[in-house]
């Protein structure tokens, strides 16, 4: 097999899930995490096999899917899996911030409990970053984080789905369905970030968020949906609204993230990069948050690339370097003494 192609073409999830027999408890955790990361993102098999050090496919890494991995290189793989999924954590560090609290929560209570969440807020708010953390830290072969695509179907979700689950999506929508149903149970999460494109325009039944309450009822995963605030007020109050009460009956847990960032939410993003940072610079980031659609997603990054230079630089970051990638961005790409 060409090691570009995709491992879900040639083992099946009921192959995938007789090989983890084989395996000890804790195996069992790295395995399912590894299956979950390479089925997610579109990875391919060489592109996985590089970030295990340069396995091979046929007779190292593709026999852990099927649980035949040879007795004499058992310990090197599973200390390559492990390695790998530390070096996948550390990747995403998360400021831990009041609105990143909220929703860390919400995935928690989905997660402990097999219950529906909404998570609602404006953009750059951080909702798909702290999600995307929480999937990662949360894998272990449970938690299934997809993007819904703009004016998704109800084929397309269950195609993605399928997709992201390690499942074969070649039949009709019903068999693809209960191929989908096989894999899940009330141990597995499921988190879609952008809900609002799941929603029906025309109010018939059969659409692609009767899905997940339909994957929710028949197999008791848990399910978590994103929304922008603007779709969420339309299911509320849209001519629809009728329509969408049924799903909000079976809500457990709703965030509901303001609208603009508070002042002790900025000084904690500030207090990552900055050892006691003063008020000043306090209210100079507020000011920055507040000033664009982007908020703290905008602050975010002016404060990222504002330490890569201070780290380029040999020192640490310090309030000049933030004002001065402020103003560069503010000023369209244009540094102070350029203009």
């Amino acid at each position: 097999m060409n090691s570009n192609e995709k491992t879900n073409s040639v083992l099946s999830y009921k192959a995938f899930c007789e090989g983890l027999n084989n395996y000890t408890p804790a195996e069992q955790e790295l395995v399912n995490w590894l299956w979950g990361y390479y089925n997610s993102e579109g990875r391919k098999a060489a592109d996985l096999c590089h970030e295990l050090g340069n396995l091979d496919w046929e007779t190292q890494v593709r026999p852990v899917f099927s649980g035949r991995v040879p007795a004499s290189i058992r310990k090197e793989i599973f200390e390559a899996i492990a390695a790998l999924k530390k070096r996948v954590e550390r990747r995403r560090p998360l400021v831990r911030t009041i609105v990143a609290e909220y929703i860390i929560q919400a995935l928690d209570y989905a997660r402990d409990n097999s219950a529906i969440v909404y998570i609602s807020g404006p953009t750059g708010r951080g909702k798909t970053y702290t999600s995307q953390w929480w999937a990662t830290q949360n894998n272990h072969g449970r938690t299934t984080y997809l993007r819904a695509p703009s004016e998704c179907t109800r084929r397309a979700l269950v195609n993605l789905l399928c997709s992201a689950r390690g499942v074969a999506h070649s039949g009709n929508c019903a068999e693809c369905e209960q191929s989908l149903r096989n894999t899940l149970s009330p141990r597995n999460v499921l988190i879609i970030d952008e809900a609002g494109h799941l929603l029906s325009r025309s109010g018939r039944p059969g659409g692609p968020i009767e899905l997940m309450r339909d994957l929710h009822d028949m197999t008791g995963c848990a399910i978590a949906l994103i929304f922008t605030d603007v779709y969420l007020a339309e299911m509320r109050r849209g001519r629809l609204a009728d329509y969408y009460e049924q799903f909000f009956g079976r809500v457990e847990y709703l965030v509901d993230i303001p609208d603009i960032p508070r002042r002790d939410e900025v000084r904690q993003v500030l207090d990552a990069y900055f050892d006691d940072p003063d008020e000043d610079l306090v209210s100079y980031a507020l000011k920055t948050a507040r000033a664009g659609d982007g908020q703290l997603r905008t602050l975010y990054r002016d404060l990222m690339r504002a330490d890569e230079f201070a780290r380029s630089q040999g020192r640490s970051i310090d309030p000049r370097d933030l004002k001065r990638f402020v103003k560069w961005r503010t000023d369209a790409g244009v540094w102070p003494e350029d203009k």
